[in-house]
Parts: C-alpha cells; structure tokens; sequence
C-alpha cells in the first residue's frame, strides 16, 4: 500500500510539467461468470514532438461483489503517423505493475489504432489493445485482448470530453463503457 501511496503522490506532483491531464470512469461489466465492476483512471501525459508522446496513469478498479481492489501504475509512449489524408495512425505502449489482494506482478500492452477527425471539434478513434503479464503469464492470468471505439469532443483548445466502449476477451471477459474530461496546459 506504501507504494502505491507514493506512486499517486509522484503522479499528482508531475502534473505540474504534463501537457494533458486526462480522468476516466468506467462501468465494467463481467460476461460469462465475471464479476462487475467500477473503475477510475488518471493520466498525464506530455508530447515529446509532434508524432510521439509519453504517459503516465494510475488506474483503480473496485469489484462490486466481493470489493477487491487492483491497480495498476504504468508508463509508456505513443507514436502517431498520419495515414491518407486527415486520418492518423498510432501505436500506444505502455509497462506497468499491478497490485491487488493476489499479489502483484509486471506487464505490458501494446495498442495500435487509428484516430479520424470527424469535424473540426469531433475525433473518432478505433484500436485494438493485447495486453499480458511480462512474469509467469499463466499463474498471473492478465491476457487480454481489448477493442475499442469512442469518439471526444473538443469544447475549446484546452478541454474536451469523450466517451469509449471496451469489449476485452481472454483472462478476463468484459465490457465498459468509459466515460473521460482532458485537460490540455
């Protein structure tokens, strides 16, 4: 618990340099015998050039059931590329640690996607994620496949909001509906 505590203290003190501070909640809901849950995440994240950026988060979910409780810390980088025309690809990676009442283990994911200006305020964005457990992949059981599709909306140059739908498959079998506010400096 004492690392976590100081990871989110490390987190909440490098909003000061970030470029985007981004909330997220969520409604996770279990398929095939999966438990519900809730689910928060904080972001920040800072554009190193015009085609990559790096990010840090720290994601919380609570079971409704049971109310166990994992989190995850993470880092990691995005690439993008514009495709054809005004149509941009990128590959998001990310190497983090999760804690939860089982114990706690090292993974990574990787995420391409494509994201589409729709109006000049509206993005829509596509993506696949394959995230698994870097230690023991098969005692961890953190092997997920995810797709998802959301849109945002850029209130004006320094706020948006946006909502995303999630359906991962593999250890664990979900869907969520996300909803998130970003905050550009």
């Amino acid at each position: 618990m004492k690392k976590i505590l100081i990871a989110a203290l490390a987190l909440a003190s490098s909003l000061a340099f970030a470029g985007t501070a981004t909330f997220e909640g969520s409604k996770v809901n279990g398929l095939e015998g999966a438990k519900d849950a809730m689910s928060t995440n904080f972001a920040i994240s800072e554009s190193i050039n015009k085609n990559l950026s790096v990010h840090t988060q720290l994601t919380s979910q609570q079971t409704n059931s049971t109310n166990a409780i994992s989190t995850r810390l993470e880092v990691g980088g995005t690439y993008s590329l514009p495709v054809y025309g005004p149509v941009t690809g990128y590959t998001k990676v990310g190497l983090g640690q999760k804690y939860s009442t089982a114990g706690q283990f090292t993974y990574y994911s990787i995420e391409p996607g494509l994201s589409v200006p729709v109006t000049s305020s509206l993005t829509a964005k596509v993506g696949y994620r394959y995230r698994t457990a870097a230690e023991n992949p098969n005692v961890n059981k953190d092997t997920t496949d995810t797709v998802r599709i959301g849109v945002s909306y850029a209130i004006n140059k320094q706020h948006a909001v946006g909502v995303r739908y999630d359906r991962m498959i593999g250890d664990s079998r979900n869907d969520s509906v996300n909803i998130f506010v970003t905050r550009s400096f």
